[in-house]
């Protein structure tokens, strides 16, 4: 059955406000482009995702492993990989010629956040991180991590925050990007989902369709999940869904059976 996964963002220069429908459910971030002088209506598209299919609820956390892939039009296209837990959006963003980190959905204020990630610049509630996280190349592994925690960014099962962190296997370990408040007005939305890739193609030419290469494609090496007494756990294929909608892009070598899965994914 084909599932519709077209987000429609209204950009202004402090809100981004995305739909999608995947499977019955509504993300409720979505990372968009750059947004223009003055905010438009944009479109974006996800033609590959997953989501988690066990109680997220009962989850304190999730982590999750990405390998970069390469992109045969590197210094043109625009795209993004990533992953959001209860609209609280990251991953790996690509403009012409580099990969960048990003954050979005902190809906408590980006004063806290690693001065690294520019969200005033962008998207208001986030935006792409420069120093050391940006200009990374294929081949690049990044774990994302989320975790409930307090205000001073603690672990917590039961604390009023997430907390997000990014590995980038340099030897320093996890990097704290941002915290925000895990209860708002409205509610957030109750989700874990990935996206292997993000593009905007359906916003006009300047934003050109990532190339991905079948031999050296964006892989997802590992994924994990924190259960309410704190104890972290590897997730295997039987924990996901795989919506392939475009033919632009597909799954290839997915590993359900693996502890922990994996999967891979590219032009199609």
């Amino acid at each position: 059955m084909l599932r519709s996964l077209l987000r429609v963002r209204w950009l202004t220069a402090a809100l981004v406000v995305a739909f999608v429908a995947v499977s019955g459910t509504t993300p409720a971030n979505a990372v968009p482009h750059p947004p223009p002088t003055g905010g438009v209506h944009t479109t974006g598209y996800y033609g590959l995702t997953t989501h988690y299919t066990g109680s997220i609820t009962n989850t304190r956390g999730w982590s999750i492993t990405w390998k970069l892939p390469s992109l045969s039009n590197h210094s043109t296209a625009w795209g993004a990989v990533g992953q959001w837990y209860y609209g609280f959006e990251a991953g790996i963003y690509h403009g012409p010629g580099s990969w960048s980190v990003y954050y979005l959905g902190d809906k408590d204020g980006t004063t806290e956040n690693n001065p690294l990630c520019d969200a005033s610049m962008w998207w208001g509630e986030g935006g792409t991180c420069g120093g050391v996280m940006t200009n990374l190349p294929a081949g690049q592994e990044l774990t994302f991590t989320y975790e409930w925690c307090d205000a001073n960014h603690t672990a917590n099962v039961n604390g009023a925050k997430f907390c997000l962190y990014v590995d980038l296997k340099d030897g320093v370990g996890k990097r704290f990007l941002a915290a925000t408040a895990r209860v708002t007005s409205p509610p957030r939305t109750v989700e874990m989902y990935a996206h292997d890739m993000e593009d905007f193609s359906d916003s006009g030419p300047a934003y050109t369709l990532p190339d991905v290469s079948c031999s050296q494609p964006t892989v997802m090496k590992a994924q994990s999940v924190k259960s309410t007494s704190g104890i972290w756990s590897t997730l295997t294929g039987s924990k996901w869904t795989f919506d392939d909608v475009t033919p632009n892009y597909k799954f290839q070598n997915i590993n359900t059976s693996a502890n922990p899965a994996t999967w891979q994914s590219c032009s199609g």
